[in-house]
């Protein structure tokens, strides 16, 4: 027999994956974070790969454990960015780095798309852009500006300043998803993907009452979604580094500021020509300069009057100053190196909202709707927000205390780890008893058939750290 038709499903389904996306072992390894010598066992045929590695895989590209079973990969999310970076010149190190916030993104995402799949009227189609705004050219401003006045005029806007890029997000049928500071890599700005919907990630790097940098992160990626993932990209994820550095600069240059990231051959272009975008729609060349008509551009109030008159950062108000008044890069660096006071205002239609996080912001609130509408049950309320069935439903509004309760005992959750733990070291006869909290951890007695305790188990607080240990 042909160690192919002795390889489990499990192991089949992750050396398909692995083809699907081009991966050679080393990289794959690194995807799952297990050591490349499990990789290299599965394909010379002497082990068969176990359930946590399948876990693994599915959490790390964003699918179901079934999804990566059936070999859905090919026009999922993730997956297909991966595959994108191999046959595109990418370096995978940088992928990888990015991979696993994206891939929280995209869980999210979908959580969100099936929770309100048939809750919502139909999203209506994006706008499209004119052939030659949307494909761009290498030389700064990439037709970003061409971009920018056409889609201002789609939807209407005369204003100068845009009064809320929320408000557009709504119009267009576009979801946000607002990450904390904390559960995501400062490296990251945010995210965008099409399908199942129109969904964008904001990561609050500074914190979510810094409503300017929101307004230029949506501006980012609303033309990411309008130019970058149509046609062949439709399927793609999209992730977008963080950058203090010069809208217009030519990428990888210094005045682009920050590291560049290299995730295939073209993305860094997509990348500040998505930031040229975001800095002409909020900050039009005309308006900029009849708002400093008649003063000095590079004086301090200068600076001061753009950021309040457009609601953009420091950082955008001196670019757009620069390019429009065609300053020098040495002068930009001066003006921003000045000393200088803040001056946004505390409130502004595009401030985060008050209960923000990948689980705990717009999620919950959906979860908390499907529940209450029948939708859903509290097992997969549970599973949705990534919480194990003796831990309680975060505190909401629209949840009841009864529908907060976990569903079962933390006693119960250390009684099955235990029972794992002994079958798998082959203790027949004993048995998971009496659980107490000690200080160390949680403290299980193992009992004989008599019920008889003859010693005692002590596993650590943290249950998902112990379920890895067992299945690994």
């Amino acid at each position: 027999m042909s160690y192919i038709s002795r390889m489990n499903a499990v192991t089949r389904a992750l050396l398909a994956a692995r083809d699907a996306m081009r991966l050679d072992q080393n990289n794959f390894a690194a995807l799952l974070d297990i050591d490349v010598a499990e990789v290299q066992a599965w394909e010379a045929g002497t082990r068969n790969a176990r359930s946590s590695a399948l876990i693994r895989c599915a959490r790390a590209l964003a699918l179901t454990v079934e999804e990566v079973l059936d070999g859905e990969i090919g026009r999922a999310s993730v997956p297909s960015l991966f595959l994108r970076a191999t046959e595109h010149e990418g370096k995978l190190s940088d992928l990888l780095e990015l991979s696993p916030d994206l891939a929280l993104f995209v869980e999210v995402a979908r959580a969100l798309d099936r929770l309100q799949r048939g809750a919502l009227t139909p999203v209506p189609p994006l706008p499209v852009p004119p052939a030659d705004a949307r494909w761009g050219v290498d030389k700064a401003p990439y037709r970003a500006d061409e971009l920018a006045t056409w889609l201002r005029s789609q939807l209407g806007i005369t204003t100068a300043a845009i009064p809320s890029m929320r408000a557009i997000y709504e119009r267009l049928g576009i979801g946000i998803v607002w990450a904390r500071q904390a559960e995501m890599s400062p490296s990251v700005d945010g995210a965008s993907l099409r399908s199942p919907r129109p969904t964008v990630l904001v990561h609050l790097v500074e914190g979510p009452a810094c409503w300017w940098r929101t307004r230029m992160t949506l501006a980012h990626e609303l033309c990411h979604l309008l130019c970058d993932l149509t046609d062949e990209r439709h399927n793609l994820a999209l992730i977008s580094p963080a950058s203090t550095g010069d809208a217009e600069a030519a990428p990888g240059s210094r005045a682009a500021g920050a590291r560049t990231f290299h995730l295939f051959s073209d993305f860094a272009w997509i990348e500040q020509r998505a930031s040229a975008f975001a800095s002409h729609f909020l900050v039009p060349d005309h308006a900029l300069r009849a708002t400093l008509s008649g003063r000095d551009p590079v004086a301090e109030d200068a600076v001061t009057t753009v950021c309040t008159a457009f609601g953009v950062g420091r950082i955008t108000a001196v670019s757009r100053i620069k390019h429009v008044f065609g300053l020098s890069e040495d002068l930009r660096l001066q003006m921003l190196r000045r000393p200088h006071e803040e001056r946004h205002a505390s409130t502004h239609p595009d401030l985060a909202p008050p209960r923000c996080g990948l689980r705990s912001g717009v999620l919950l609130d959906e979860v908390a709707a499907a529940l209450a509408q029948d939708r859903i049950d509290r097992v997969e309320a549970h599973r949705v927000l990534g919480l194990a069935l003796h831990e309680p439903l975060p505190e909401h509004p629209e949840l009841s205390a009864s529908q907060r309760l976990p569903l079962r005992s933390v006693g119960d959750s250390v009684r099955d780890i235990a029972r794992v733990a002994l079958a798998r070291a082959g203790a027949a006869g004993l048995s998971p008893g009496e659980v107490r909290r000690g200080d160390a951890g949680w403290c299980v007695a193992i009992v004989d058939a008599t019920g008889r305790a003859v010693r005692e188990e002590v596993l650590s607080f943290y249950l998902d750290a112990e379920r890895a240990k067992i299945s690994a």
